[in-house]
């Protein structure tokens, strides 16, 4: 029995010491609130860490294994169904035989990207009836803090009709995965000393994009910081951009991503008619005045007939692109006029004087 009383001591000792108790003096329960609180953020942050690390190991095997089953390297995730493959043939006649796997899997993919090469960014993409389910949603519509790429559900894909600006959402993750390297085109980011240094993107000069019934090759024109989710003058609201009604509509638009752009490459001009992709990622933007931030990528499709490569020694910094009222109060300086010649955009000087 003493040794019971004493144990039950022990542990009421215990509980005494790290929580506030009948007695206990003002600076003593502000010490064990304090503690516990500590405590408490400690516990859920190890917790996130661990679920984290969880979620990406295991969106990284399903990445892999979709990946395998895209290039034909490995074994489909599903049984093979012969009905159902005639089934998506049928309902999608001039598919790619690569996506029917995929397709099986998830009706929802509308393509694959690959920006830079498989080991950058390689992933599918998917589109739902709204732009918020995979944003926490993997490829196999499991819950995933991760989410999938995704395209905006007010774009069309199919084989007669494509949106002029396809919008691909993605994650930021701190991880690199899915638009997490995406950054790496900023080079107007506080830890980049040298915003002339643009060799990221002269290395990362195009994009590949395989809808399921054709593949092309994009070459990226444009990076930009933007704020979102303000009626501000000073938004540019990209992602509402799908298809143009005429070439003023089309040249404003490039305009304002130039304007807007870190890095400029003349050699990649812009013409009415070109189809553009659009490639937005969030940013944690307290350093640039303002946390709901985007940093998004801009890229044309190659033309019929055009050099799929990029002649990446014409680019060069864009001494001074255009950011949003807030980022120049927390930075400093302002906007000192277009950086880039008018001639990218093929006929905007003669429409718009």
């Amino acid at each position: 029995m003493a040794n019971s009383t004493s144990k039950e001591n022990i542990f009421i000792r215990i509980i005494k010491y790290l929580v506030p108790w009948k007695g206990d003096k003002p600076t003593e329960i502000i010490r064990k609130v304090v503690f516990l609180a500590a405590l408490v953020t400690l516990i859920v942050s190890v917790t996130n860490l661990i679920l984290a690390q969880v979620n990406r190991i295991t969106d990284n095997s399903l990445n892999k294994e979709l990946s395998e089953i895209y290039q034909g390297t490995g074994a489909s995730k599903v049984e093979i169904n012969n009905e159902r493959r005639e089934e998506i043939v049928k309902e999608n006649p001039e598919i790619l035989e690569k996506f029917v796997p995929l397709k099986e899997i998830n009706d929802d993919i509308v393509g694959w990207i690959t920006v830079g090469n498989e080991d950058f960014i390689h992933y599918p993409v998917v589109q739902s009836a709204d732009n918020s389910y995979y944003l926490n949603h993997n490829f196999e519509k499991q819950e995933s803090r991760s989410g999938s790429l995704f395209l905006d559900y007010r774009n069309e894909i199919n084989a007669d009709k494509q949106s002029a600006n396809l919008v691909i959402y993605g994650h930021n993750m701190q991880s690199g995965e899915y638009f997490g390297k995406l950054i790496y085109y900023f080079n107007y980011a506080v830890s980049q000393a040298d915003h002339n240094d643009i060799s990221f993107y002269k290395e990362h000069p195009t994009i590949t994009f395989s809808t399921l019934y054709k593949t092309s090759t994009y070459k990226i024109f444009g990076g930009t910081l933007v704020k979102v989710n303000s009626d501000d003058d000073d938004v540019f609201r990209y992602h509402n951009v799908h298809d143009f009604a005429s070439k003023a509509e089309f040249d404003n638009f490039c305009a304002n991503i130039l304007d807007r752009s870190t890095f400029i490459n003349p050699d990649v001009d812009l013409k009415y008619g070109d189809h553009l992709m659009t490639l937005s990622t969030c940013v944690l933007g307290t350093a640039y005045g303002n946390a709901d931030l985007r940093w998004v990528i801009f890229a044309r499709e190659t033309r019929e007939g055009e050099d799929e490569t990029v002649d990446v020694s014409k680019a060069f910094a864009n001494p001074s692109p255009l950011f949003y009222d807030l980022y120049y109060t927390t930075r400093g300086g302002s906007w000192e006029g277009r950086g880039w010649d008018e001639s990218i955009i093929q006929g905007y000087k003669k429409e718009n004087p």
